[in-house]
């Protein structure tokens, strides 16, 4: 079941349970959903609950649900809630935010090895690297060829 906070909004501050699936919305309520947050039932989906307006219109549908105020009342309790800090003062927890958070459990350890890394492991500084193939096809030599000096004549 979800949950709609409300807090710092006297007389309307409470945890409400809300469960779609287990009470469908009524015709009024989603010409509430329609006209105050200017969502259509196809449009409800998990991205459109984090809209404030449509997370204010659902806690006033909760508060006439659970008696809280009449249905006369809604437009203008939605009203009073949406002058209040959204997130402070009301939020909408739902089942599956603390279901991800009890499935995400601790954070793995960090490593601080380079044994479980990807790629090679870089040989000791005391080791010196094979000589890369000459690009050019020819063999490199053992010592450079230098030019002797000219002697000044």
């Amino acid at each position: 079941m979800d949950l709609i906070v409300v807090k710092g909004v006297p007389p309307y501050d409470g945890e409400w349970g809300f469960d779609l699936e287990a009470r469908e919305l009524t015709t009024r309520e989603w010409g509430w959903i329609k006209r105050l947050a200017g969502y259509l039932p196809a449009a409800l989906d998990d991205q459109a609950m984090g809209d404030p307006e449509l997370v204010t219109v659902l806690a006033a549908i909760v508060l006439r649900r659970n008696g809280k105020i009449d249905h006369l009342q809604v437009p203008m309790v939605f009203d009073r809630l949406s002058d209040a800090p959204f997130g402070a003062a009301i939020t909408l927890e739902t089942d599956r935010q603390e279901e991800e958070e009890v499935d995400a459990g601790p954070p793995p350890p960090r490593s601080t090895g380079n044994g479980d890394g990807s790629g090679r492991t870089s040989p000791a500084s005391s080791e010196t690297s094979p000589q890369s193939p000459n690009s050019s096809g020819i063999p490199a030599s053992a010592t450079s060829l230098s030019v002797p000096p000219r002697s000044g004549n």
